[in-house]
């Protein structure tokens, strides 16, 4: 009786939550089929109707032992006990409602509060006494046969335990990691925020830089309008070019603006890529040899693209600096037609995400503003690689 309870019981639990209208439906029912084959082959002794209807009242209840389970666990119990005294030698109840009743007991366990719990047990245990006492009485029980219901009923309750146990933790388990999931995207949103609030600070000193450029060349223009109208063409022309870069840049700074200004705009000039040799000696000081290597024509580049390149660069020296443990470095230039090529090697560690963060994703959303590119994980060759392509007009060449 044992191990068909435990299948019955695992049936309850083990199938999905799409087949869980099914089960509750077909476990009562095959339950009823059961019952009214054990009724025909052994014909109870007294009232038969009485006996058949306290004995389908036992297991048809089953179908809403989920959405009620105290209730229902009521019902069955009554119908255990009615079908004992429905009949002249108070016979025990049928084996299907003996496995209706341990269903009971796994469910209020796995499903019910403390209180429904403790309801529902306190009347399994009423019905179980009520009917052996009336069964002791026309042959006599053994102290032993005690310890069988408590067995199986132990059993039943003890399995819908764990099982309740086992989905808390499961449960907490997916709440703590929605809860981290959301926290890493926040904080990459932030430091997004932060990367983009920091490269319009540095755009806004481009475009100012650009304006004052534009305004000298005007006026080195007028001067020659009346000595050389023809050598006024040339510096009208650089007018017309960085005021063309100084637009694009602007557009860029209002698509990346998010935030007000932390400060007052720096007066120091913005960093190119013709301080890259700056750049490899610091790195070189702070015990990172890096060698240099350029390749194509170097072409003049928009200001705001020098300085995402040389962003992009520093950042990832100094990810290797921290986090790598490498022993030398390479960064190589390289000018194609249109796009300029950024790659910075090491020899450091690649552990997974070992370099992963706010450095990363700032470097990818310089890359992103230039419409780019920027690709970073382990070599081919060993150590860590960072690959930015930023496109730029050919006519900037």
């Amino acid at each position: 009786m044992a191990g068909t309870a435990g299948g019955g019981v695992a049936v309850l639990t083990l199938r999905s939550t799409s087949a869980r209208p099914l089960i509750d439906v077909g476990v009562p029912a095959l339950l009823g089929v059961l019952t009214l084959a054990q009724l025909l082959s052994d014909e109870p002794s007294g009232s038969v109707a009485a006996v058949t209807v306290c004995a389908l009242a036992a297991v048809l209840p089953l179908v809403a032992l989920r959405r009620a389970p105290l209730a229902v666990t009521v019902v069955v119990a009554a119908g255990v006990v009615g079908q004992t005294v429905a009949t002249t030698d108070f016979a025990p109840a049928t084996f299907a409602s003996f496995v209706a009743t341990m269903i009971c007991v796994y469910t209020l366990t796995r499903l019910g509060s403390p209180a429904v719990i403790a309801s529902g047990l306190l009347v399994v245990a009423v019905a179980v006494t009520v009917t052996a006492v009336l069964q002791s009485r026309i042959v006599p029980m053994e102290p032993f046969e005690v310890v069988y219901p408590l067995v199986y009923f132990g059993l039943a309750g003890g399995l819908g335990a764990f099982v309740r146990q086992r989905s808390l933790r499961l449960t907490a388990v997916e709440d703590r990691a929605t809860a981290l999931e959301h926290e890493l995207e926040r904080e990459a949103e932030l430091a997004a925020a932060e990367e983009r609030a920091r490269i319009a600070r540095e755009l806004h000193d481009i475009v100012a830089h650009g304006v004052s450029l534009m305004v000298v060349q005007a006026e080195a223009a007028e001067e020659m309008l009346s000595r050389s109208p023809e050598a006024a063409a040339v510096p009208m022309q650089r007018v017309q070019e960085t005021g063309r870069q100084a637009l694009g840049e602007m557009r860029r700074l209002l698509g990346v603006l998010r935030v007000a200004d932390a400060g007052p705009p720096s007066t120091a000039p913005q960093p190119s890529l013709r301080r890259m040799p700056e750049l490899v000696q610091e790195a070189a000081e702070a015990g990172l040899p890096t060698d240099v290597e350029i390749r194509g024509e170097p072409a003049e580049l928009p200001l705001g693209l020098e300085l995402a390149a040389y962003r992009i660069v520093q950042e990832a020296l100094t990810n290797t600096r921290r986090h790598a443990g490498a022993t030398r470095a390479r960064v190589r230039l390289t000018y194609d037609v249109g796009a300029l090529c950024v790659e910075v090697t090491d020899d450091g560690r690649q552990e997974p995400g070992i370099r992963a963060g706010h450095g990363l994703i700032g470097m990818r959303e310089r890359a992103l503003l230039y419409g780019g590119t920027l690709h970073a994980g382990p070599a081919p060759g060993g150590g860590f690689c960072v690959a930015a392509v930023l496109p730029f007009p050919t006519a900037a060449r």
